[in-house]
């Protein structure tokens, strides 16, 4: 299940309607194409499929019936919702992987690669997974579809310069308000409205220029890395594995907080240069 290409913009010649429905279409394309033999990988592709309608759905806000638009985000939702705990070990696995990269102690380095290949076999034994695959996509197809019918009744489309501004605003806000209170839960929304932003540019790509669709893209990114790494610290304060001595625990808990800061500064550096022209 390939990721949907750049290709994923408004076309000069064709209306916002026009566009909106196309789109739609090409996300279908893509929401039934076979899963990858890697789980996790199928589980990022078809997440990021749901964030693309999602996307779409928060562009045509103006002119989607309320009704209709909340059935569509609560399906999107519990979609998302059946994806959530094989990504929490993805993230656990790369998180850690990344971590025994850092220490110089051969210990701590055998028993974080060991506790990360642990992760694999918790995704390997879990048959679950690919049954939550499974509904996840024939959600996303279902929602698809609903979307699609009510799209082709609509004639009034809203103004794609004036929803990217508003985008655009949107992410100024969330990332002052963390800023101010560097909280995860305000950084997550910063990283949720940055990667809505993103898609948005993606969207009409022609407007802005490929400048800052690369600077937002760092933005999200780091913003990602910053989220995965509060993931980790909670599942290792809460729940931590059972081949994982608490004092290594300990120390990849100080360690992720001194990623987050470094994570943090990086994101204030790229926000601060970001413009929207």
């Amino acid at each position: 299940m390939p990721s949907v290409s750049s290709s994923f913009a408004f076309l000069p010649e064709e209306t916002v309607k026009q566009g909106f429905v196309r789109l739609l279409g090409q996300l279908m394309v893509e929401a039934r194409r076979p899963p990858d033999e890697t789980a996790s990988e199928s589980v990022h592709e078809m997440r990021v499929l749901i964030k693309r309608v999602r996307a779409l759905l928060w562009f045509a806000n103006p002119t989607l019936p309320a009704l209709k638009l909340e059935q569509a985000k609560s399906q999107l939702r519990k979609a998302s919702h059946l994806l959530a705990p094989q990504r929490d070990l993805a993230v656990m696995k790369s998180v850690l992987k990344k971590l025994s990269h850092k220490t110089s102690n051969l210990s701590d380095k055998k028993t974080l690669i060991a506790v990360s290949q642990n992760q694999d076999q918790r995704q390997a034994d879990n048959k679950k997974s690919a049954q939550s695959l499974q509904k996840a996509i024939a959600i996303l197809r279902k929602t698809i579809k609903q979307i699609e019918h009510v799209a082709k009744t609509k004639s009034q489309w809203p103004s794609p310069s004036a929803r990217l501004a508003k985008a655009f605003r949107a992410t100024q806000k969330a990332e002052r308000k963390a800023l101010r209170h560097e909280e995860p839960a305000q950084f997550h929304d910063w990283r949720k409205k940055a990667k809505r932003l993103l898609y948005q540019l993606q969207m009409m790509q022609t407007v802005p220029g490929k400048r800052i669709i690369k600077q937002v893209d760092k933005l999200q990114e780091k913003l990602g890395n910053y989220h995965d790494s509060v993931i980790v610290q909670d599942r290792l304060k809460r729940n931590c594995p059972d081949n994982m001595p608490q004092l290594i625990a300990r120390y990849c808990v100080k360690f992720l907080d001194k990623r987050k800061k470094r994570l943090c500064k990086k994101a204030r550096t790229l926000a601060r240069h970001l413009e929207l022209k």
